[in-house]
């Protein structure tokens, strides 16, 4: 049972009767030297540990009160011990970071808006101290010097170190998801497809030894990394198929092998076109065992893995030749010089630097491949499960249907039948493309 203590006197036997008792001033009255000021009630409860737990009021009520709440906290599994919530957000930020199950791609872009955004409004601070009227002044000062992507990802930082600070025991309520404060909106823009004219002209104008790259891009819908770190080994020819289960990024300053974004190995249809393009680039670019580094989605880079890589790097530099194709190399050496010469970007141009730059869109990088990929199976009637699987897609993300993960199958058919996309609305150029290849310009054949 609670109760509480008068810490200003303490209940002894009477010397002149012994079935009696007196109450005598303790040291911590003021008349024996106590501050007058000092808390004089002391609550007493238990813990869920079977331990006597305190603390000291001015006024009896509110001991009375606190103490009665705290037995009840009890009762209803509901107990906050009265230091947890004196915790430092920083601390508990850190650990937050190392329990995440991200991918070592990702789990640095965690670190870095942790470090920049919520350390220095946050950290210093003690968990139980935290208002929701703090959290939304915080994300709307940081709206007006970041974009939507940043305040997304420090939200779900700060909301996941809040929501551990209520599973372990520091403090009842997130501030966070508190209904005042709204979860930032990322800016969703829709894109469109690009139409397959634009697509073969792109490609034409790489340079011959990456022309496949954006073939790869759009006939199997693969990240850049995912393209660049293909081997000969993951095609079967006979099956129809190719197993996605790498790519190639810098993490720290190495590069390395890893697994594609989310760890999520794949197994993508073969179409028929895109078969005979990489048969015909293997032919004129043997592929050689090639080594780097894998990286695990946690812990330190282990032992090199040799792969047949079907893409070098063909330079003059002598530190990069024959190396593996750097994602930024092939971005601002051959991607954008292609559309440049398609006529989709302008020229290099002089920024406020005096730097020479392209022109940024989201709309013209390689990642429109993979969205003509998606776009094109899903006009074809190919099933969402379908799509999402071929793309590395999650179906346990928040807002996915349970019906999906549960009854999304994808069969043998629904392979064929994202081919048959892929053949019917990229290779149906496939006779200009060989009048391009017999030497007939690139512009002048897309518009025959």
């Amino acid at each position: 049972m609670a109760r509480v203590r008068d810490l200003w006197f303490v209940e002894v036997k009477d010397p002149n009767d012994p079935d009696k008792k007196i109450k005598r001033k303790t040291g911590r009255h003021p008349d024996r030297g106590g501050s007058k000021d000092a808390k004089r009630w002391l609550a007493c409860w238990i813990d869920p540990d079977g331990k006597e737990k305190t603390k000291a009021f001015a006024v009896k009520e509110k001991a009375k009160s606190y103490g009665a709440t705290k037995e009840a906290d009890v009762e209803r599994g509901e107990y906050i011990a009265p230091d947890a919530g004196k915790e430092l957000i920083g601390p508990l930020g850190k650990k937050w970071l190392r329990l995440r199950d991200v991918g070592a791609t990702t789990l640095p872009k965690y670190e870095g808006a942790f470090r920049l955004h919520v350390e220095p409004a946050f950290g210093h601070r003690q968990v139980q101290a935290v208002r929701p009227s703090e959290v939304l002044e915080w994300l709307r000062e940081l709206g007006k010097k970041r974009g939507p992507g940043t305040q997304f990802v420090a939200y779900t930082i700060l909301a996941g170190i809040f929501d551990l600070a209520v599973a372990d025991g520091m403090r009842k309520d997130n501030p966070v998801k508190s209904p005042i404060v709204p979860v930032p909106k990322q800016e969703h823009k829709e894109r469109k497809p690009w139409p397959v004219e634009r697509i073969w002209l792109v490609s034409d104008h790489h340079a011959e030894p990456y022309r496949l790259i954006p073939t790869l891009g759009a006939g199997l819908g693969l990240r850049e990394g995912e393209a660049l770190a293909l081997g000969e080994d993951d095609f079967d020819f006979e099956a129809e198929t190719v197993e996605i289960g790498r790519q190639i990024v810098k993490i720290g300053g190495l590069w390395v092998f890893k697994a594609p974004k989310y760890g999520r190995v794949r197994t993508t249809p073969l179409p028929s076109g895109v078969a005979r393009a990489v048969k015909a680039h293997i032919e004129a670019y043997p592929p050689r065992p090639y080594a780097l580094p894998w990286m695990p989605e946690r812990g330190p880079a282990e032992e090199e893995r040799a792969v047949k890589l079907l893409f070098r790097w063909h330079g003059d530099d002598r530190r990069t030749h024959d190396q593996h194709v750097r994602t930024m190399a092939y971005d601002q050496g051959v991607w954008k010089p292609a559309l440049v010469k398609a006529g989709i970007i302008p020229p290099r141009a002089k920024n406020s630097n005096g730097r020479f730059v392209y022109v940024e869109s989201r709309e013209d990088g390689t990642h429109a491949l993979r969205h003509y990929y998606a776009t094109t199976l899903m006009d074809a009637g190919v099933s969402l499960a379908g799509v999402m699987d071929f793309l590395g897609h999650s179906r346990r993300g928040v807002g996915v249907p349970v019906t999906l993960g549960t009854y999304g199958h994808v069969t043998p058919e629904t392979f064929e039948q994202a081919r048959n996309a892929i053949d019917r609305s990229l290779f149906r150029l496939r006779a200009v493309q060989d009048q391009i290849s017999s030497g007939t310009g690139p512009e002048q054949a897309v518009s025959q």
